[in-house]
């Protein structure tokens, strides 16, 4: 297959198919071509998205991680080709990966009831410690520490490879003091399960933020489950800041001690008493041995290959068809092309404005910078190759071949017969297909019409009838996709989410190209936080509606309820961008905004929100937004506007306090947070905050009464709520 109309060039690099999608980037498979038509190994070219192209903050992000990843050579960081121009627009040529994220081993080890291994685990984190670890200690060509922090290491950015290698990706949000990189002060990036202490009260960080990120995954990895938790973002922030950690042996008194050792002590509060670096975390990992004995590189492949099998795994056989999409795959090169970077590709390869459209196979290349998932197309299905069965005799055929006929053919011959039989044994086979067919018949007929069974669902007061009425209604042939459709909300709104994902299951595979068949898909396994299923089902959802606010708005859903702040940030960006003025999009994109800490992002969408409708909350969220930007008196004006607006509001009570406290107000501000807490008094941040306020007038007697009620209320948070509540502060 030569160049043609379907194949476009980015610089000297010929792009062939599109092998994935994130929230801000694309991925091509491209190969690279020299002046003399030579041409070079199969390469991942990532390009922003035009509209982005001329946001300055998303082309910075998209060129730090470029800068700062070339900086590091090593077979554990994912490899920078070439940083280049395409016209006003940057693009990276990178190594291709084949393989899956460390995070979605685990998920698809988890939905199988199981956990990674303990040694295959080691191996994924002692190898991506490796290339962390030459991140950390790269200098630049005059021998200057670059001091590189990346600062969002999780098992998402960990990449393991079919073959068992392991890289480090994604350091799109790193830091390096030598480049001038990194992002404002005060602003929380990454995903908030993995920062360090000091990351989340915005003290200066250094490379023992990513070695406390280690240990966070080797927590896991011990405990089956993580080691600050909470109901909340602002909960589990807190309990990090706090830094109290249960020793993996109080899970599981199996966990060898000198691997928990390691893990507390990267665990450590203080920075100073931590591992010095990535590489003595390592040597301690590796110098247990026994149980912890870290698996091989071969091990680790054979582990990839049984949880997602090469000739079933969709995104691994996706990547094939796009090799396969490759011009050069098979052919001869094309003849020499002059490049010229000042130049157009030639007539025949001029890009049209926008994105190149080329097949689009939906393989998995890890998008490192924005690592929304990447769409994974469906595998087309291969028609089975008819074999005719060898004749088994019959017990009717008793009648001897004809002697003289070595073949067996000849007159009163099982030739003369063959044809009665092959009718016979097909008219049997008829028979029975049509008995079949018929007893399928007879059972759908004797149960309930589909839509008969609804309108009792609908109308039945519990959710065990509901389900009972519904129960295998996926299965019944003659359920239209609608009626399927309003199953699955019933049985949503009984809080029923297995027997949902067992109607979706029926449903997506009934009506593969059903939008709603995808959707309910995604809301089930998000209930039943099955994270891989319900990126799957959002992936086929956006593919089949692009333009349909719910897949985003879902995803942001999914993002947030796996702690990924940013990733739903990212979901609900997506989501604005396609309708601005929706009220299930605009008032949450700017708190979610506000909570990142992108105080100026936040202002402005909200602003725009609230001028021209009185919506409480989103005031309320705005008036916040105002007072951390250090303008007080619009955050009183904003938050009284809101309360005339709902007067119940608890959370712009307590935003009141804060602004009146900072205004001097203390007696107003006791009211404020008295109000705040008789409203929502499930939400213990009014009482601590009442705490700290008589603690900064030193009132002795209220802080002593206040600090009671918390312990009455909250007890398992009462420490943490009270510690900066101190008498005389």
């Amino acid at each position: 297959m030569e160049s043609g109309p379907n194949t476009y060039w980015v610089g000297r690099y010929r792009l062939s198919a599109r092998i994935a999608t994130g929230g801000m980037a694309e991925v091509y498979l491209g190969r690279r071509f020299e002046d003399d038509g030579q041409r070079g190994p199969a390469v991942a070219v990532k390009r922003l998205m035009p509209h982005l192209a001329s946001d300055r903050r998303v082309v910075q992000m998209f060129l730090n991680e470029a800068r700062i990843t070339a900086q590091v050579r090593h077979p554990n960081v994912v490899a920078i080709l070439e940083l280049g121009m395409e016209g006003t627009e940057p693009f990276i040529a990178m190594e291709l990966l084949e393989g899956r994220s460390f995070a979605e081993l685990r998920q698809e080890a988890a939905e199988r009831g199981q956990r990674v291994p303990l040694g295959i685990t080691l191996r994924v984190l002692v190898e991506a410690c490796r290339g962390l670890d030459a991140a950390h200690r790269a200098v630049d060509e005059a021998g200057r520490p670059l001091r590189i922090v990346h600062r969002d290491f999780t098992p998402d950015n960990i990449h393991v490879g079919v073959n068992g290698a392991v890289k480090v990706i994604d350091f799109g949000i790193a830091k390096a003091d030598a480049l001038g990189a990194g992002t404002e002060p005060g602003v929380l990036k990454g995903k908030f399960f993995y920062m360090s202490p000091e990351m989340i009260s915005g003290k200066p960080v250094d490379h023992r933020a990513d070695l406390f990120a280690a240990g966070v995954m080797l927590y896991e990895q011990l405990c089956g489950r993580r080691p600050f938790t909470g109901m909340t973002a602002e909960e589990v922030l807190g309990r990090i800041a706090e830094g109290r950690v249960r020793p993996p042996t109080g899970f599981d008194p199996s966990v060898p001690g000198a691997l928990e050792l390691v893990c507390l002590t990267a665990l450590q509060r203080d920075p100073a008493a931590r591992f010095d670096s990535l590489e003595s975390f390592i040597d301690a990992i590796e110098g247990i041995g026994g149980p912890a004995e870290v698996a091989t590189a071969a091990e680790v492949a054979a582990y990839v290959d049984t949880l997602f099998p090469p000739e079933k795994d969709p995104k691994r056989q996706a990547l094939r068809r796009a090799r396969m999409a490759d011009p050069s795959h098979g052919g001869t090169p094309p003849g020499p092309r002059r490049y010229d970077p000042n130049v157009a590709p030639h007539a025949a390869m001029t890009v049209p404005t926008g994105w190149p459209v080329l097949p689009d196979v939906g393989a998995t290349v890890h998008d490192e910078t924005f690592p929304e998932p990447a769409r994974a197309a469906s595998v087309e299905p291969v028609a089975p190759k008819v074999v005719t069965p060898a004749r088994v005799p019959s017990p009717t055929d008793s009648t001897p071949p004809t002697r003289g006929s070595p073949s067996g053919i000849g007159e009163g011959g099982p030739s003369r017969r063959r044809g009665s039989r092959v009718a016979a044994i097909l008219a049997g086979v008829l028979g029975l297909a049509a008995l079949g067919g018929g007893g399928v018949w007879y059972l759908n007929r004797a149960e309930a019409a589909p839509q008969e069974r609804l309108a009792k669902a609908t109308a039945a007061d519990t959710a065990a009838e509901k389900k009972a009425l519904l129960s295998g209604l996926g299965t019944d042939v003659r359920a239209t996709a609608q009626e399927l459709a309003q199953a699955g909300t019933l049985l949503v709104d009984a809080g029923a989410f297995p027997e949902v994902a067992e109607l979706a299951e029926s449903f997506t595979t009934r009506f593969p190209k059903e939008l709603e068949a995808h959707l309910l898909a995604a809301r089930a396994a998000t209930e039943l936080n099955r994270g891989k299923r319900a990126e799957r089902a959002l992936d086929e959802a956006l593919a089949l509606a692009p333009k349909d606010l719910r897949p985003s708005l879902m995803l942001a859903d999914l993002r947030e309820r796996q702690g990924d702040l940013p990733g739903a940030v990212a979901a609900l960006a997506k989501a604005y961008m396609l309708k601005p003025a929706s009220p299930k999009v605009a008032p949450r994109f700017g708190r979610m905004l506000s909570q990142s800490g992108r105080l100026d992002e936040a202002a402005s969408v909200l602003s725009a929100w609230t001028r021209e409708r009185d919506d409480a909350v989103s005031l309320a969220e705005l008036g916040f937004v105002r007072f951390r930007q250090e303008r007080v008196d619009e955050a009183a004006a904003l938050l009284r506007r809101a309360l005339r607006k709902d007067g119940r509001l608890a959370v712009a009570h307590y935003y009141l306090g804060a602004v009146l406290f900072r205004q001097g107000d203390s007696a107003g501000a006791e009211r404020a947070y008295r109000e705040a807490d008789k409203l929502a008094p499930e939400d213990p941040r009014a009482l601590a905050a009442r705490c700290q306020l008589h603690a900064h007038g030193g009132n002795a007697v209220a802080v002593a009464e206040v600090k009671r009620t918390l312990e009455e209320r909250f007890p398992d948070r009462a420490t943490r709520l009270a510690a900066e509540c101190q008498a005389g502060n």
